[in-house]
């Protein structure tokens, strides 16, 4: 007996446990309706009302409004308020009404929803109130016709039944409500179940139900990127990207060139936020007018891209030197603000300021490094008296045969900086293609690895002849007299 006490006290507590987080976990959102099913509405929601704080802004969707004489609010705490308002908001709310969710009214500055269902008339304030989230919702109240179906778009209670309202009739005298909002079922009829002004259930059918128009593209405008505040989602990695080998096998020196190619991961994703669709084709513009790729919003864009990066040298005749072309592939985010502007199909446009972090996976300072320059003829390295190879003009990036072409701007080589602080020094915010390093002869190293180290290399030379200048061949004659009088 002791132990059934028990096991219907614990089957009773259980059962309340699973009401709690029923009522706790309660789907707050909002049903729309498409060409084939339901959808998830991203920009309206339920709102419960002890989440509502009046001094905070929320966009609730009003259904109507009750005018109302001078005097006769107390809601307002003077008369020279009171003679100020005129009409006072009625908002769409719902409330579970006789097991199911009813649409009804909530005035504006009072706590209680008022809805009505199969003659039963209830005041509830517990309840919930329709967000329009950010305002990004298009949102518009839509005659019915009782000869077609609702319109794709409309706005569902639940799963069955809709927010709709009916216009009180012009001629009754002394309307107090512009509007009576209620719940269109078609287990009515197609009836608009309501409550009329004096508090009692009436239904027509004739009225309005509410529709949402979704975009059919976004536009990001007007982007700006605050560079100072980016930073590295993960380590910076070290890559060697190519390995070659240039040589002068002509009778001048020459200034020479041989294009690096690398293949890498580029990654690109522009984050998600609430009230935007996910999916729809996106346009990005810059605040200083660049245009970067479409992407798809809300989905990481990820390819293959294989690049170009010209080096070029200065050698004597008979010489060669090793390049290794090292880069930092690197995940950064940046955060950015935009105007995103929506797009419908009916030519229709709604723009509204956010913010968000862009993350980039790619490759970061790249840098080649140049070896020892030796002889071709015996792979000895070349006396420090003889000019070591100088670049005789900037180095650049190009954009080789790729899985998926992209254009120059989406390719960011950011040189690297000294410092923190000078990384925000005559720094465009909405730069993404930096400009390129101006001189490398700075990044030419000499390895300690001696003649040894330098043999059965490729020879990959692509050379472009030039006039040796005069001090060359003055300096190369010294050297040949001084060896010969010491010999």
């Amino acid at each position: 007996m002791f132990r059934q006490r028990n096991c219907h006290f614990a089957l009773g507590l259980l059962c309340c446990i699973i009401a709690l987080l029923s009522t706790s976990t309660a789907d707050n959102s909002v049903h729309i309706l498409s060409k084939y099913q339901l959808l998830t509405s991203t920009t309206l929601k339920w709102l419960p009302i002890q989440h509502y704080n009046p001094n905070e802004f929320k966009e609730i969707v009003i259904g109507g409004f009750e005018n109302i004489a001078d005097g006769e609010d107390e809601n307002y705490a003077n008369q020279a308020e009171k003679s100020e308002v005129r009409r006072r908001p009625l908002y769409v709310c719902r409330a579970m009404h006789n097991s199911i969710w009813v649409a009804g009214t909530q005035k504006d500055k009072e706590r209680v929803c008022t809805v009505t269902m199969y003659g039963s008339v209830q005041s509830y304030d517990k309840y919930e109130l329709l967000e329009n989230i950010d305002g990004a919702a298009r949102i518009a109240w839509i005659r019915l016709d009782k000869y077609l179906q609702s319109h794709v778009g409309a706005v569902y209670v639940d799963n069955k039944m809709l927010v709709a309202r009916h216009m009180v009739p012009k001629d009754k005298k002394e309307p107090r409500y512009t509007h009576y909002i209620g719940t269109l079922s078609s287990e009515n009829f197609g009836n608009i179940i309501y409550v009329n002004e004096d508090g009692k259930e009436e239904s027509a059918k004739s009225g309005d139900h509410l529709v949402e128009t979704e975009p059919i593209r976004y536009e990001l405008s007007s982007v700006k990127l605050n560079w100072p505040k980016r930073r590295d989602v993960k380590p910076r990695i070290s890559r060697i990207l190519s390995n070659v080998t240039i040589t002068n096998h002509g009778e001048e020196p020459a200034s020479l060139a041989e294009a690096c190619t690398y293949t890498y991961k580029y990654s690109i994703y522009w984050g998600r936020r609430h009230a935007i669709l996910n999916g729809l084709i996106t346009t990005i513009t810059l605040a200083n007018g660049t245009s970067l790729p479409n992407i798809t919003w809300g989905m990481r864009d990820e390819e293959n891209r294989t690049e170009a990066y010209n080096v070029q040298v200065f050698l004597e005749p008979g010489t060669g030197v090793n390049v290794t072309l090292k880069a930092n592939y690197t995940d950064t985010e940046v955060p950015y603000s935009a105007t995103l502007i929506s797009h419908y199909e009916d030519s229709a446009t709604l723009s509204r300021v956010i913010s968000g972090t862009r993350q980039e996976e790619t490759l970061l300072d790249i840098v080649p490094e140049f070896g020892p320059i030796y002889f071709l003829s015996n792979y000895s390295v070349v006396p420090t008296t003889v000019s070591p190879p100088t670049t005789t003009e900037t180095p650049t990036t190009t954009i080789a045969a790729t899985t998926t072409m992209q254009p120059p701007q989406e390719t960011t080589h950011r040189p690297r900086q000294a410092s923190n602080a000078a990384d925000t020094v005559d720094h465009d915010e909405n730069l993404i293609v930096p400009p390129k390093k101006i001189d490398i002869s700075t990044s030419m190293q000499n390895d300690d690895g001696g003649p040894l180290s330098l043999k059965n290399k490729g020879d990959y030379s692509n050379v472009a002849c030039a006039k040796p200048s005069l001090l060359t061949l003055i300096a190369s004659s010294l050297l040949l007299l001084i060896l010969h009088r010491i010999t």
